[in-house]
């Protein structure tokens, strides 16, 4: 029985050091990403899989799959390949797990079938064709949270979920599970930071090399272009409009505990300093948001923006206890200004939320509206102003008096281009909840 399983152990690892070497021969910048996989038999699944580290297979599944042809040896090694690349084992944490993995294995297979290199290449299936055309109508680039986010938010009838999931599955995605109280494991992180090292090096090489390469590696760097993408801690970048201010509470950095604890001793609990009952701290005192409702900008992504903005500034941490922020909808012009003064006044703004406008779109009317609040005294300590639109329309020629920032929801705003005095930030969906799941 041993001589039988190293027999098929043998096999296996043959077969898959031959889809490596093809691949590597058709597409060179793989070769740090093919060398980071061992191989190991793994008679618990039926076909194969990667845990990160191994690729591990069923000898049958393997043997079978040569003999058909052994380019889709080499596609399901690509396939497992990508998978990593992206760390989509990381990222579908806390996710629908069945969403999520048929969302990793169409985003890995749109770059696979993208390829023009001879080891990868196969003819795409109408159906394919079909499903990548319909994810194109609602998204610029087919990644996996993209994917995810539709496939949570579009009613799909169980019969076409599963005709998805027979046309897209390539590997078994079990060896990807980790339990929750398993995601702070030294080698499952190390193991995350060399991917993400690997996939920072591959682009770096392809993006030197892309001329050798021609069509041979299809989307695989614009998507990795796409993923490594400056991310941005949302919180922190609104730290950016703080200002300082002082606070009723007491200041312990300026507090010495030797003069307190010598007077207590020596004068009858008498202590010879107390800590301040104020200090000095740096916090968001005005604010102005201003929101593009030209039709670009759907309703329901205001919303979502607002909601995870507002639950960020409210913090304690981030507002002094007497706020001024004032929400403009606008578009060509300004159609409403409601000032919100605290988390009450907060939430009955968007109990009645409704988007107002929807015509084109001109950033100036809000500068201009902004300037008239500080000369009115109404905005005496404002810091900075953040603008969500879509990114059509007609800046200002000069400078404000105060930080600008556009935000732009999606990777399909990273084209966007703003003056250079304003702030350029571009957030995913995936993003903002993470920021959500800190507050």
């Amino acid at each position: 029985m041993n001589d039988i399983k190293e027999q098929l152990s043998r096999i296996g690892v043959k077969i898959l050091s031959l889809s490596r070497n093809e691949l590597y021969i058709s597409m060179r910048f793989l070769d740090i990403a093919l060398a980071r996989l061992d191989y190991v038999m793994n008679l618990s699944t039926k076909t194969i899989g990667t845990d990160g580290q191994s690729i591990l297979y069923n000898p049958r599944y393997l043997m079978d799959t040569y003999t058909v042809d052994r380019v889709y040896v080499n596609r399901a090694y690509m396939h497992m390949l990508i998978h990593n690349l992206f760390c989509h084992d990381f990222s579908g944490r806390g996710k629908n797990k069945e969403n999520w993995n048929l969302a990793c294995d169409i985003a890995a297979e749109s770059i696979v079938d993208s390829m023009d290199a001879a080891a990868v290449f196969v003819t795409v299936s109408d159906y394919r064709e079909y499903v990548y055309s319909r994810l194109k109508k609602e998204m610029k680039v087919l990644n996996a949270q993209s994917i995810y986010h539709y496939l949570e938010n579009t009613f799909i009838s169980q019969r076409e979920f599963d005709r998805m999931c027979r046309a897209f599955k390539v590997d078994d995605h079990s060896f990807w599970d980790h339990e929750d109280e398993n995601r702070q494991d030294p080698r499952q992180e190390e193991n995350y930071q060399a991917w993400q090292q690997i996939s920072e090096k591959m682009q770096t090489n392809m993006e030197t090399l892309s001329k050798d390469y021609g069509d041979a590696a299809g989307d695989l760097l614009a998507r990795l272009k796409l993923e490594h993408r400056e991310r941005y801690d949302y919180r922190d970048f609104l730290k950016r409009f703080a200002v300082w201010g002082e606070e009723i509470v007491p200041d312990d950095d300026s507090f010495d505990y030797i003069f307190y604890t010598y007077g207590m001793d020596h004068y009858k609990n008498m202590p010879l300093i107390e800590p301040l009952e104020y200090k000095d701290v740096k916090k968001i005192d005005e604010f102005v948001i201003a929101i593009d409702t030209s039709q670009s900008c759907p309703p329901e992504m205001v919303r979502e923006f607002l909601n995870e903005t507002f639950s960020m500034l409210s913090l304690r941490e981030s507002f002094f206890k007497k706020i001024h922020v004032h929400i403009l909808q606008c578009d060509a012009g300004i159609s409403s200004d409601t000032l919100i003064t605290g988390t009450e006044d907060f939430d009955q703004y968007m109990e009645d939320f409704q988007v107002q406008g929807f015509g084109g779109t001109d950033f100036r009317p809000v500068f201009d509206y902004t300037r008239k609040l500080m000369e009115e005294g109404k905005l005496s300590h404002l810091k900075g102003l953040i603008y969500f639109t879509d990114g059509y329309g007609e800046f200002p020629k000069s400078k404000p008096p105060f930080e600008t920032a556009f935000v732009f929801i999606g990777e399909e705003y990273s084209d966007r281009t703003v003056p250079p005095w304003a702030i350029k930030l571009v957030l995913t969906r995936e993003d903002l909840e993470m920021e959500g799941n800190k507050s």
